[in-house]
């Protein structure tokens, strides 16, 4: 393995830096700056890294209850994930990034990884001789760099102009043009990381953008891919003054952020197993995985919505985001859309989680319910016609305590995850809830402090 270092060094003299990044369970990055050199050391088998930073919440604390700090706060076997290795086209200095996955003395994975995770899901597939093939379609806002007073964010200036971007503008190609050179840039990195940025589009609010992937059959390359890329886009929006977020309601009378997923999957000739009859109705394994899907969902919310502000997305009759266990050909109101397409071609667009999730444990929450439906030939309900809020209980619109409380409980996950990465899960979810309670906001000194 040090033979990959060694070479990258060679061909890449000029490296200032390399950066170590791996993900902790609530998505964020992680890691150090290090020397060149340090990157053979790594290849090697000897940088390390605490196995505790994995159980972070989202303010970067240790709660207590985790299993992992109490239990001697150990450091664990940074694995460098060869395909990940590459220059940052953002960076001042010259620089290169690198994923690591973590795995103990013994060599056994750590059960926070959200990376081995995922892996452990992807083996199941095998066994029945199938592989998926997925694509995430990435939301964000482009905001100004500058918040007003409150903290608030506030959307850049029109080019040229005093004014902020204020139109929804669906589709606008003015407004891409007015962003191109951070398009630009955004495809420029991709390409250096190898990340299969395919379309840019403007979305459904002012400021708002969603880069899609496309798709192919490795889904923990996937999953690196779609992590590697909120990290890209945020850093090149700072070289043009602004910052990017992937908050699931970043403005409260405004679409949400979505990671729309795609899937579908293959047998070992490569031919896609998602067969429909001639009035387009899923048949078979595709019915089975369907159904597994919409019976699990409730079960792998909280990974779809895991924090306070991503149940402002979920907002029964709101928007697009959904709320029902509904699916449909062509229907963006149900959970689960089928996209028109060739038999070739047939697949699921999953809609339910937000852009501000953990890309590896949305992926192995969709894969888990897939998998629970077909090994179980799960039947499906028939197809939802016409807006799905209105025909269908809204058993996604609950609250994130809720959510938290039927992951922790579910056997479901359990199975699937593992019991540990089940139980650290909670305790970090519990300590941000009790924290947000806890807190007053301006709204309540605004509402109560003159008048009671």
């Amino acid at each position: 393995m040090s033979k990959v270092a060694t070479n990258f060094l060679e061909s890449h003299p000029d490296i200032d830096k390399v950066e170590f990044i791996y993900v902790d369970i609530n998505g964020i990055p992680r890691g150090k700056n290090t020397s060149p050199k340090t990157l053979i050391k790594a290849f090697n088998g000897d940088l390390r890294m605490p196995i505790s930073s994995y159980a972070l919440n989202i303010w970067g604390d240790n709660p207590k209850g985790t299993g992992l700090v109490m239990s001697g706060d150990s450091d664990g076997i940074c694995r460098p994930v060869e395909s990940s290795l590459a220059i940052t086209p953002w960076s001042n200095r010259q620089t290169a990034q690198c994923l690591v996955s973590m795995e103990d003395s013994d060599g056994k994975p750590i059960f926070a990884d959200s990376r081995h995770i995922l892996s452990s899901v992807i083996k199941k597939f095998s066994q029945l001789g199938l592989k998926p093939v997925i694509a995430p379609e990435m939301e964000f806002y482009l905001i100004d760099k500058y918040l007003l007073r409150n903290g608030h964010p506030q959307r850049p200036l029109i080019p040229g102009t005093e004014k902020r971007y204020q139109e929804v503008q669906l589709l606008d190609l003015i407004e891409m043009d007015d962003f191109e050179d951070f398009f630009a840039l955004v495809e420029k990195s991709a390409h250096s990381l190898g990340i299969p940025a395919e379309t840019a589009i403007k979305e459904c609010a002012p400021g708002q953008f969603e880069i899609n992937l496309l798709h192919h059959d490795n889904v923990l390359l996937m999953a690196d891919q779609a992590f590697l890329l909120k990290r890209l886009i945020k850093n090149c929006a700072r070289k043009f003054n602004m910052n990017a977020t992937f908050m699931a309601k970043t403005f409260p009378n405004q679409a949400g952020n979505g990671m729309h997923v795609h899937l579908s999957l293959i047998d070992n000739d490569g031919n896609n197993v998602f067969l429909t009859d001639k009035n387009k109705q899923p048949q078979g394994v595709f019915a089975h995985a369907i159904a597994g899907l919409l019976k699990a969902s409730p079960d792998f919310l909280s990974f779809y919505a895991p924090h306070s502000n991503s149940y402002r997305r979920i907002d029964h009759n709101g928007n697009h985001a959904p709320t029902t266990l509904s699916w449909g050909n062509e229907n963006r109101t149900a959970l689960i859309r089928l996209p028109e397409a060739s038999p070739s071609a047939n697949r699921i667009e999953f809609r339910a989680a937000g852009a501000d999730t953990n890309p590896y444990l949305v992926f192995a929450s969709i894969l888990s319910s897939v998998l629970v439906g077909i090994t179980n030939k799960y039947s499906l309900d028939k197809e939802t016609i016409g807006n799905a809020h209105e025909q269908h209980e809204p058993i996604l619109d609950m609250s994130w305590s809720d959510a938290v409380q039927k992951t922790s409980s579910s056997p479901i996950v359990e199975d699937f995850f593992g019991k540990q990465f089940q139980q650290c899960y909670q305790c970090i979810k519990e300590y941000e809830i009790k924290r947000f309670h806890r807190t007053v906001t301006d709204f309540e000194y605004h509402s109560y402090l003159r008048s009671i």
